[in-house]
């Protein structure tokens, strides 16, 4: 097994520490805000798969960009919430009942959505794309679904332990998640640096910075939703990206792994500081 193969599998494991810790202390003492509120179920969606993807398809179809590059940002525009953002939605106050329903609705949307998106990269780029949908499904299953849900019903039959148990899981995994990361940024540093000057930098900001403010204008009167909105149409799954950039230029690994580290880096810091900004 390769550095970068033991290295992802190490990260995994954090984030499915961190899911688990989020769903062991979460209270879902009412059903779901999405499903109580449908106007803000159809406002979510519409920022994070209608205006984020469109967006993202245009300046990619319009943009010389080098080969791998556009795969990769249409893959995020397409992916699931990026499970440890549940995390971040909760600090900027949103409800648990509608940070996990945006987690959970986010992940079968994209089930439905990525095939098509499928279709569009190979129109697009004239290329043809070999994603796996069994390989999709297990990595949402494996991050998102299922650490989820064991959290969730972990807090129903032990609520007194479940608090302390997921803040164990939670600190346990940010330290594997951080320590992985770095390892990561070490080795594929020098492919980060050659995107640096191609102009890759400038177009993910400007991505980021218009799904933010998708966020912001479709999350509605609740300050708290709407930065958690902005910062969920920003923060998606990476390996979603990773598979279908990867099938479709299988030649271009380093331009795809640079490239998915520059969009995580940006979407990790640009929506910490909105909110600095809001405040």
């Amino acid at each position: 097994m390769d550095p970068t193969t033991l290295i992802k599998l190490v990260l995994l494991l954090g984030v499915v520490l961190l899911v688990f810790g989020i769903g062991a202390r979460a209270r879902l003492e009412e059903p779901l805000l999405l499903l109580r509120r449908p106007q803000l179920t159809l406002r979510s969606l519409l920022a994070m798969y209608v205006l984020f993807p469109a967006l993202v398809l245009l300046l990619v179809s319009l943009l010389p960009l080098r080969q791998g590059v556009g795969a990769v940002l249409v893959g995020f525009a397409v992916s699931p919430v990026l499970p440890p953002w549940a995390k971040k939605g909760t600090a900027l106050g949103a409800r648990a009942d509608y940070v996990i329903g945006l987690e959970l609705l986010s992940t079968a949307v994209s089930l439905l959505v990525v095939p098509l998106m499928i279709e569009v990269v190979e129109r697009l780029f004239g290329v043809t794309t070999i994603l796996d949908p069994r390989a999709m499904v297990m990595v949402l299953l494996a991050t998102v679904v299922l650490p989820l849900g064991l959290g969730i019903g972990f807090a129903k039959l032990f609520p007194l332990s479940s608090p302390r148990l997921g803040a164990v899981a939670d600190r346990v995994g940010s330290l594997v998640v951080l320590l992985g990361a770095v390892v990561l940024l070490g080795i594929h540093g020098p492919k980060m640096l050659a995107l640096i000057g191609e102009g890759t930098v400038l177009l993910i900001l400007v991505v980021i910075v218009f799904g933010l403010l998708f966020g912001e204008l479709l999350g509605g009167p609740d300050r708290s939703i709407r930065g958690a909105l902005a910062s969920a149409t920003v923060s998606r799954h990476p390996a979603i990206a990773l598979l279908l950039a990867s099938g479709a230029f299988p030649q271009q690994q380093a331009t795809v792994i640079g490239t998915v580290l520059i969009y995580l880096l940006a979407s990790l810091v640009l929506p910490i500081l909105l909110m600095r900004w809001r405040q």
